[in-house]
């Protein structure tokens, strides 16, 4: 018989930083918050994901991107502390509809 842990931190966010891939010559550094938790169904016992919004990358040769992902569920580092991997994909340039990839993780989310 296994045991089920809920996942103990109710509502939280985690600061993600990171930097894409490099497309084109030229890649672009971002950072932002997630939003809260998305609980995974109890089934899973897999806890909880967040969406990953951020508005602007850096600004390089004369544009930037939008980054729109979903994180992987918890890694637990303690009953108190965990992460997440960040991945996903740019949206595309308006000019010339090149797109980067990222991955990373997020901060480590401590009570």
């Amino acid at each position: 018989m296994s045991v089920i842990i809920a996942d103990p931190i109710p509502f939280h966010h985690h600061f993600v930083i990171g930097r894409t891939a490099t497309i084109n010559n030229h890649y672009h550094s971002f950072s932002g918050v997630t939003g809260p938790e998305i609980p995974l169904p109890h089934c899973a016992n897999l806890g909880h994901v967040h969406e990953i919004y951020v508005t602007h990358c850096s600004f390089l040769y004369m544009h930037n991107h939008q980054i729109k992902g979903i994180t992987g569920p918890p890694i637990w580092l303690s009953e108190t502390e965990h992460y997440h991997i960040i991945y996903g994909s740019t949206y595309p340039c308006p000019a010339d509809n090149h797109i980067h990839d990222f991955s990373g993780s997020s901060k480590i989310f401590c009570l």
